[in-house]
C-alpha cells in the first residue's frame, strides 16, 4: 500500500454519514442495475466503473453540488475520495463525463428502477411495516423566471398553479417507515389531487391524505386502497358565515393531521438538508428525474438511520 493510500484509509478522519453509507447500503444490487441497463462503452480509452459515477452522482445529490463543483469536491476531499474507493492517484471523472452518464441514466429511467428495487429491498428487509401510506404533493419553483407576454419560455414545461410557477411533485411515503415508494412530477398547473393515482402502488391498504384530495376516494377505490382525507368546512349560503364543521369531522381531523404530519419529514429533508428549494434543470423530464433522485437521496439517508437502530 503506498502511504497516500494509507493516509486515505487508516488517517482520513472519519466522515460519519459517508461511513454508515458504505457499509450500510446494497452496493452490488446498485450495480446489477446499473450494468443491466446503462450501455457499456466498447471503444476508445476504458471507461470509468459505473457504481464510481453513480456514487458522484449520490454525492451530488445529498450536498447539493453542480457537476462541476462535484468533480472539484471529489479530487479535494479525502472523505469524498475514501467514499468513491479510489486513491489519491487515481483519475476523477469530469463534470462532463457526470453530466453524460446522469443522461444516460435519464434516457433508461433508471430513477425509477432504482426505487422499485429499493421498495422491494426495504420490503425484504421488513421496513415497509404495511401500516398505510401517506400522500401529499410539494411546489418547487422553477429553474427560470415566468414568461412575459408574447414571450417564449426558457423552460416550455414550468407552469404557473396556485402556489407559483414551476413544478409540483407527488410523493407516496410508507406511514411506519417515512420511506418513499414513489413519486409523480408535472408543473404546477393540475391541481395537487391528480397525482393521487399515479403514486398508488395497490398495496397500501389505506392512504391518509390532506383535504386537497376530497372527491378522490373512488380513484384509490379502484388501486384497491381507502383514501382517509381531512375534511373542509362547507360553503355557506352567499351572505351567511360558513357552516363549522360537525363535531366528529373536527375530531377525525385532529386524528388524521397528527398521522399525516409524517410527510411533512420528507419535504423538510429535501429543502433544508439537501438544499433543494428550486429544481435545478429544465424541462419535464430533467426535473422528473431530479424527483425521482432527491426520493432516493432521502431513501438511503432514511435506511442508514432505520438500519442503525
Amino acid at each position: 500500500m503506498h502511504f497516500a493510500d494509507y493516509l486515505l484509509q487508516d488517517a482520513c478522519p472519519q466522515h460519519r454519514f459517508l461511513e454508515e453509507m458504505t457499509q450500510s447500503l446494497p452496493w452490488q444490487r446498485f450495480e446489477d442495475l446499473l450494468n443491466q441497463h446503462l450501455p457499456t462503452q466498447k471503444i476508445g480509452r476504458r471507461p470509468y466503473p459505473k457504481i464510481l459515477l453513480f456514487k458522484m452522482y449520490l454525492l451530488q445529490l445529498w450536498f447539493s453540488l453542480s457537476d462541476v463543483q462535484t468533480e472539484f469536491q471529489c479530487q479535494d476531499r479525502m472523505s469524498f475520495r475514501k467514499f468513491l474507493g479510489v486513491g489519491f492517484n487515481a483519475s476523477i471523472p469530469d463534470s462532463t463525463t457526470l453530466e453524460d452518464f446522469r443522461r444516460d441514466m435519464r434516457n433508461a429511467d433508471l430513477d425509477t428502477r432504482f426505487l422499485n428495487d429499493l421498495d422491494d429491498f426495504f420490503k425484504d428487509a421488513g421496513l415497509l411495516l404495511k401500516q398505510g401510506s401517506l400522500v401529499d404533493a410539494t411546489f418547487m419553483k422553477a429553474n427560470a423566471r415566468p414568461r412575459k407576454k408574447n414571450e417564449d419560455s426558457s423552460d416550455p414545461d414550468a407552469d404557473h398553479g396556485h402556489k407559483g410557477y414551476g413544478y409540483s411533485a407527488t410523493v407516496n411515503v410508507d406511514k411506519g417507515s417515512k420511506l418513499i415508494r414513489k413519486v409523480h412530477t408535472t408543473s404546477e398547473r393540475p391541481h395537487d389531487s391528480q397525482g393521487l393515482e399515479p403514486v398508488l402502488i395497490g398495496d397500501e391498504g389505506r392512504v391518509v391524505a390532506d383535504s386537497g384530495y376530497t372527491g378522490m376516494g373512488k380513484v384509490a377505490k379502484r388501486k384497491g386502497v381507502k383514501l382517509n382525507h381531512l375534511k373542509r368546512r362547507p360553503r355557506g349560503k352567499k351572505g351567511e358565515p360558513t357552516p363549522e364543521l360537525a363535531l366528529r369531522d373536527k375530531y377525525m381531523n385532529r386524528l388524521l393531521s397528527g398521522i399525516r404530519a409524517s410527510v411533512e419529514h420528507v419535504f423538510a429533508c429535501w429543502k433544508t438538508v439537501l438544499k433543494v428549494d428550486r429544481v435545478w434543470y429544465r424541462g419535464l423530464e430533467a426535473v422528473k428525474q431530479q424527483m425521482n433522485g432527491l426520493a432516493l437521496a432521502y431513501n438511503l439517508r432514511r435506511y442508514g438511520y432505520l438500519a442503525r437502530g
